[in-house]
């Protein structure tokens, strides 16, 4: 677990750790929004008044969910709450709802799908870059055997006709190595640039190319930009990163065991977070979920949820069957927060949950009493 924590930003905060919070019935089916236990956004509204029978009474529903609550009606928070007020409507109203969702993707969605395909792309490209590396040893091989049977016909000692044809042969074959030797330094002139070109694009991509949802790059823009509407709107957002627990890492004797490991924790998760927070892998099989208009009392909700979830599933590495076990670290932001001490905190909530084998830890609370 050490190599894992030490991959990333050094100078790490310490914080008390905390232990998991026991589940009551009430909140079987919270929502991860940051408002108290009892509440979900829009409970202020009566909602059997306003029962929404179309997407256009709901559309009703949700504004005025908005300005009771007192949260901007931006498409971003319309967008958050359309789809937290869902958790209180029938089956076929959230079908509905969801497939709506589904059909209108954001830019940046569509940025992250057509990033997949550019990773995709990027694979074959490297592959064809590593045949024509190939294909360079193959020629330089070719000449070295050239030089050899040269050498060996030299060496014959025969008519005068023989050595004639060797003597063309030698022009001939300085002047094919003159050609290739161009034309070679162009294929490696080229290799370099398309290496090149690929590692800017993979600067800039969002899409994590393992568990086909968002990167750490992508989490430190919107975190950044969470941070921006916070100090404007005056709310509380979180940060959650979750890893496998001590205990599973210890069980797993290899590296495609751990990505099978990581990759059902990864289906969970995608079952488990809302459209509108964000998702994505930070690398080193930790990942991230940033819930928007989520104080820490929502984000313990959710990571509890998240832990039960993941408690019920298991997975078979070979003949063994294996129970799946996350740990989380939690960190809040709200007004007072700091963009660079933002992920830093909650990857050091991270490494003590794991160090003291709870569930989760919240950063900056104090240890809890046994």
């Amino acid at each position: 677990m050490k190599n894992d924590f030490d991959s990333f930003d050094g100078g790490l905060q310490s914080f008390e750790t905390d232990g998991i919070e026991e589940s009551s019935p009430n909140n079987s089916s919270f929502s991860s929004f940051g408002l108290d236990s009892e509440s979900t956004p829009g409970d202020s509204v009566d909602t059997n008044a306003l029962e929404a029978n179309t997407l256009e009474d709901y559309g009703t529903q949700i504004v005025r969910a908005l300005n009771t609550d007192g949260i901007a009606p931006t498409p971003y928070n319309y967008r958050i709450y359309f789809e937290k007020l869902l958790e209180n409507k029938n089956q076929e109203f959230k079908d509905n709802a969801t497939q709506m969702i589904s059909s209108d993707l954001t830019p940046t969605e569509r940025q992250a799908l057509l990033e997949d395909k550019v990773l995709k792309a990027k694979n074959y490209m490297v592959n064809t870059l590593q045949q024509v590396g190939a294909t360079y040893n193959n020629l330089q091989i070719l000449q070295n055997i050239l030089k050899k049977h040269e050498s060996e016909v030299s060496a014959v000692n025969n008519t005068i006709a023989l050595q004639n044809i060797i003597t063309v042969f030698e022009k001939e074959l300085n002047k094919l190595g003159e050609t290739t030797k161009a034309q070679l330094q162009n294929i490696k002139d080229s290799y370099d640039r398309s290496i090149q070109a690929i590692e800017s694009i993979g600067k800039n991509i969002i899409c994590d190319d393992k568990y086909g949802f968002y990167n750490r790059n992508f989490l430190d823009i919107r975190i950044a930009s969470e941070l921006e509407s916070i100090y404007r709107d005056n709310y509380s957002s979180s940060l959650i990163l979750i890893q496998i627990t001590k205990n599973l890492a210890l069980r797993i004797n290899s590296d495609k065991n751990t990505m099978l490991v990581n990759r059902a924790i990864s289906k969970i998760l995608q079952k488990v977070v809302n459209k509108s927070d964000v998702l994505s892998h930070c690398g080193s099989g930790i990942f991230g979920v940033l819930l928007s208009h989520s104080n820490k009392d929502s984000a313990k909700r959710f990571a509890n949820r998240l832990i039960e979830k993941v408690a019920m599933a298991n997975i078979f590495l070979g003949e063994e069957e294996v129970h799946l076990s996350v740990c989380t670290g939690i960190v809040e932001i709200n007004a007072n927060s700091k963009n660079k001490d933002i992920f830093k905190n909650a990857l050091e909530a991270l490494k003590k949950a794991s160090n003291s084998n709870v569930s989760f830890v919240v950063a900056g609370e104090g240890k809890e009493k046994k």
